[in-house]
């Protein structure tokens, strides 16, 4: 083999490892007791946007993200305006996004579910609310509330 076509096939090797890493899912971690890797340090920067009280515009109903759990899973609370139970809440990227899934488990909410994306241009989630009991989906953003909300 040439010099030129082991080159040409070593830069096409890197670049499709390059564009698969950027493109694939990226698993969020939190760090290991002995210390973080650049991966999961970044996570925690992302998780640190993400913090605090969002408001639906559209209906005032309040997402609130309060902390990261093991296993990429989040301490999280949901206002109508009353407490409605959270099932469940996780974080993780995906294609680069860093994203949010809430589960409600509540009277009128059993299954609902968010699906969202930080905006970070616009410091917003926006995404996609799952009304299970109506089987209706929509496309809704939440807001920051300013701190001490």
């Amino acid at each position: 083999m040439k010099p030129v076509i082991v080159g040409g096939v070593i830069v096409a090797g890197v670049l499709a490892a390059l564009i698969f890493l950027r493109f694939s899912n990226v698993p969020v971690a939190a760090p290991a007791a002995g210390g973080a890797s650049p991966a999961a340090e970044s996570v925690l920067v992302e998780f640190d946007k993400l913090k605090g009280k969002w408001v639906r515009p559209d209906g005032g109903y309040v997402l609130e993200i309060r902390r990261l759990l093991p296993q990429n899973e989040l301490e999280a609370a949901y206002f109508n305006p009353n407490p409605i139970h959270v099932g469940r809440a996780r974080l993780y990227k995906e294609r680069g996004f860093v994203k949010v899934f809430v589960e409600l488990q509540d009277v009128n909410y059993p299954g609902s579910t968010y699906t969202l994306i930080y905006d970070s241009e616009n410091d917003r989630l926006c995404g996609a609310y799952y009304q299970a009991t109506q089987q209706q989906e929509y496309q809704i953003v939440f807001e920051r509330l300013p701190a001490g909300s």
